[in-house]
Parts: C-alpha cells; sequence; structure tokens
C-alpha cells in the first residue's frame, strides 16, 4: 500500500499489516535493514525503499555463504515429501492426484512476479524456503520455453539478497520500482505471494480488475477460501469493505491448496496456502455482478 508520498510499503509494528515487520528480522551479527529508512504515515511504519541498497558492495565471502545456504534450503525443499505431493497432485507429475491438474493453468504462464520474499539475509528461514519453491516453480515453468522472465521484490531485499537470487538463475531480476503490489498484468502472470497481506493482494487485483485482465492472474499466496471463513465471523464483517476486490475475487476464483502435510522444519513456510486461477466465465459474472 503506497503512502502519500509514494514509495512506501507498509509494515505496521503489529496487527494484522506486522508481516514485513517479521520477516526482516535479524538472525545475524549485523543489524537487519539497517541501511533502510523508515517513517510513519497517519501512524503506520512504513519501509522508505531506496533502490540503491541493491548497488552496495558485498563482501564475497559472506555472499557464498548466505548462497549456500538458499541452496540447502532448496535440496531441503526438493527431498521433501512436500515437493513430491506438489509435484504429484499440483503439477501433474508422477501418479495423478486428487483434484485438477495445474499444468493447464501454469502452462501458458509468460511472465512470474514474486513479491513478499523478506530479507534472505536477514529475515527468518522460512524466507529461503519460500525462495526455494519459488526456484522450483520458475524451473518447471522454464521448461515450457513461454516463461521470460521472473521478478521479485521487497522493500526489505539487500545487495547481497539481489546477489543470491539474480544468481540462481540468469532470468531471475531483482525490480527496482516498488509498485506496491499494483502490477497490471498484459499478459499470463504467475504471482507468488508468500503469506502477503490482504491490502497488497487487494492491490494486484485492483489493477486488474477487469475482464481481459483478471483471467492473466495466478496467484499463489493466502487461501482466498480462508479469508472468506474470517469475513463469516463477526470480528471480520469489515473485510469486504477493506478489501472488496478480494472479497469478490475470492468468489470468483477457482482455488487448488497447496499439500497441507509437511516434512520440513519451517513447515509455517507454507501453511495455508493456495493456487488462485481466474475463469473467464467466472470473472464476467462476478463483475457483473459488481456492476
Amino acid at each position: 500500500m503506497e503512502d502519500e508520498d509514494g514509495g512506501g510499503w507498509l509494515v505496521a509494528g503489529g496487527g494484522k499489516r506486522s508481516w514485513k515487520r517479521r520477516k526482516g528480522k535479524t538472525g545475524s551479527g549485523r543489524p537487519g535493514n539497517a541501511h533502510k529508512r523508515t517513517k510513519k504515515t497517519s501512524g503506520v511504519e512504513q519501509i522508505v525503499w531506496d533502490p540503491t541498497v541493491l548497488d552496495e558492495e558485498v563482501d564475497e565471502r559472506t555472499a557464498a555463504a548466505l548462497n549456500a545456504r538458499t541452496r540447502e534450503a532448496q535440496k531441503v525443499l526438493r527431498e521433501s515429501a512436500f515437493h513430491d505431493q506438489l509435484c504429484s497432485s499440483a503439477l501433474g507429475r508422477g501418479e495423478a492426484g486428487e483434484g485438477p491438474s495445474l499444468l493447464s493453468g501454469l502452462g501458458s504462464v509468460e511472465e512470474m512476479v514474486v513479491y513478499g520474499l523478506g530479507s534472505l539475509e536477514h529475515g527468518p528461514p522460512a524466507c529461503k524456503y519460500q525462495f526455494a519453491l519459488a526456484v522450483v516453480l520458475a524451473e518447471d515453468l522454464l521448461r515450457s520455453d513461454k516463461l521470460d522472465r521472473v521478478l521479485f521484490f521487497d522493500p526489505a531485499f539487500t545487495a547481497y539478497d539481489r546477489r543470491v537470487i539474480e544468481g540462481a538463475n540468469p532470468k531471475f531480476c531483482v525490480m527496482r520500482e516498488n509498485e506496491n503490489c499494483a502490477r497490471t498484468a498484459f499478459r499470463k502472470t504467475l504471482f507468488y505471494m508468500p503469506h502477503c497481506e490482504a491490502v497488497l493482494y487487494n492491490a494486484l487485483l485492483g489493477a486488474n480488475w477487469d475482464s481481459d485482465r483478471l483471467p492473466n492472474l495466478v496467484i499463489l499466496g493466502n487461501s482466498f477460501a480462508s479469508y472468506k471463513t474470517i469475513w463469516g465471523r463477526p470480528s471480520g464483517s469489515d473485510f469486504g469493505v477493506e478489501y472488496p476486490k478480494l472479497f469478490s475475487a475470492a468468489r470468483c476464483s477457482r482455488e487448488v491448496p497447496v499439500p497441507t502435510s509437511f516434512n520440513l522444519t519451517e513447515a509455517s513456510a507454507f501453511n495455508d496456502m493456495s493456487f488462485h486461477f481466474f475463469p473467464r466465465e467466472a470473472v464476467a459474472d462476478a463483475l457483473d455482478e459488481m456492476t
């Protein structure tokens, strides 16, 4: 969510918008995000994005150590039951699983955008596993020869994060512009948004809210079905008013949950996540209801 001056990414210190604060925690001796400026707008603390931090000098030994840790997370993910189940039941490899295969929906993806990983350098271990899944998904999509590039953005990124991300694959690129997730999808695009806040999903949906662009979206992120459950409770009665596009998208999207059984030490990296597709007919009906 952009602040009044532009370039701000919501990172409230508590409550439902505290995700970026959590992901920005540091576990190393270096202070996490010490180079980031913050300011408060309407009582909400925000990271002021400065893209020049991506060009800061890095220590090669430190970069190599971070790269080794992310590669280890990829190895653990590939050897996990979670990965096996995702490949067989969702991506359609191995024995046919229950529910629809994602191959028909993902096979036409031309671009992949990853929002909200947090810092690989300073964030908790879950960030590295979430990045590992981005690598695995990109590898699958690149086999189709349709995927053009994979873009990454998080205001918590450091020069070390950029080094590791862009070194993982020649088609990986860290964006310099903070779009606040309001990116228009002019072609089929997979948006991987692990555990982002509702305001960010709402911004993405709002930027594509018409019958031509909405079907271009495939969103891997928080389960919209879970949001519907929240809205059904008295405490969540204002959700539909606060996030109208997300509220409507929860009714017109086709949802395919990711596997729910984990053998990962960081199982929380993928809990309650789903792929969301937007069939053209369902989108047209939802837009008609809103007019």
